[in-house]
This record gives structure tokens, C-alpha cells and sequence, in this order.
């Protein structure tokens, strides 16, 4: 049985994420975390130049990669509010939700002249928030940290540490998004060729001409 040749190119439905809408913003957080929570079996009052950094995590601790995406939970029905933009009248959904997403600290500084590392228990963070966005019945929120900075005050009590006040500012990715189906013409992909290791010929050992076979007479 005989098939005609397969097109280069063809006229392909695939499903894909369509993006309503998407904004970059900056939002600061602020929560009291109990020495507890942190689980130091360390002392911190007498270590010098002590210093903070956090490291966004998911919940068992294990570090996230760049643009990494976080839970959200809607936490009030979308009401829509029309807005005069350019001149033209859009309709925009106030969409309200808690994100949630887990860090660890890292303290770091010298404790008797040796250098001091500790890193907490992962701390869940929520973070309330609402914003107005190209969000239609039917679509889900996406959110990424891009970037993760703050601040800790440690606070003390007869040289133990109790608690900690957090102060995180985030930089997110937020978008309304769709599961769709799109038509679009294109190019099938190919495998790529394996690469194997190439066998050298047989070396021959160098010869003794002088002495053999020796010089025709």
C-alpha cells in the first residue's frame, strides 16, 4: 500500500495556554515568626556580623528555580468594574486571592572566631492581595516570584531568640490564562542525529628503515 509524501509543512491544532492579560508588580509582606517555627538549636545573640538571607523553597525546603510558581487561593468572587482607558470603555475583573509560598532563612556570621551558617525550617507565608485584570469567567491566575529580598529583626530575651519580624518584598509575575485550542501552520521537527564516538584506524608502529628492510642497493 502505497502514501503520499508527508507535506513539509501542515496545518496543525494544538492546544496551548492563551494569556488574558499579565502584569509585573511589587508587593511587601510583613509576619511574625516564632523562634520555634525556625527550629535554631543555635544561640544568635553573640554571633558577630551576623547577617539574613532567604531562599524561596517549596514546602520541604528544597530551593526554587527563577520565575518559580506559587499557590494561589480566590478568596472573594470576581466583580467587574468599567474603566475609561485611551478613550475606550474595558471592562476589567477585581480578582482577590492569597498567594502562598514557603521560604528558609539563612543566618550567616562568625561565632568564636569561626564561621557561622544555620538555616531555618521552611516558614509558609500568605500574602492577601487584589488587583483588577482581563479576567473573564473561565480563567485561572498563574503567579511567579521573579524576586525575593527582605529584612529580619531578631528579637531576644535573656540572650535566646523568640521570635523574628519578617519583612519580605516579592517582585511577581501575574497572569490570567486559558487552556485553548489555536490552528497554526508549521514545520514538523525532526530528531536530531546521535552522536557517536568515531573509531581511529589501526596506529602502525614506526619503523627502522634505516637498519630493515635497510637501502636497495
Amino acid at each position: 500500500m502505497s502514501h503520499s509524501p508527508r507535506p513539509t509543512q501542515e496545518l496543525l491544532c494544538i492546544n496551548a495556554e492563551k494569556v488574558y492579560d499579565w502584569v509585573v508588580l511589587q508587593n511587601t509582606v510583613r509576619q511574625f515568626v516564632s523562634a520555634k517555627e525556625l527550629d535554631i538549636d543555635h544561640e544568635l545573640h553573640d554571633v558577630k556580623h551576623l547577617t539574613t538571607r532567604f531562599i524561596l523553597t517549596d514546602e520541604d525546603g528544597k530551593p526554587l528555580g527563577p520565575n518559580a510558581e506559587v499557590k494561589v487561593k480566590e478568596i472573594d468572587k470576581r466583580e467587574e468594574k468599567t474603566f475609561v482607558i485611551d478613550g475606550a470603555l474595558v471592562t476589567l475583573e477585581k480578582v482577590s486571592f492569597v498567594k502562598i509560598f514557603f521560604i528558609v532563612i539563612e543566618f550567616r556570621g562568625i561565632h568564636e572566631n569561626t564561621h557561622f551558617v544555620f538555616t531555618s525550617c521552611p516558614i509558609r507565608v500568605e500574602a492577601h492581595e487584589s488587583l483588577f485584570l482581563c479576567a473573564p469567567e473561565g480563567t485561572r491566575l498563574v503567579v511567579r516570584i521573579t524576586d525575593l529580598d527582605g529584612t529580619a529583626k531578631l528579637n531576644f530575651h535573656d540572650d535566646h531568640l523568640k521570635s523574628v519580624d519578617l519583612t519580605l518584598t516579592t517582585c511577581q509575575s501575574i497572569q490570567a490564562v486559558a487552556d485553548v485550542t489555536i490552528e497554526v501552520k508549521a514545520d514538523f521537527c525532526h530528531p536530531r542525529e546521535i552522536l557517536t564516538e568515531q573509531c581511529q584506524a589501526p596506529i602502525v608502529p614506526p619503523q627502522c628503515p634505516v637498519i630493515f628492510p635497510g637501502h636497495d642497493n
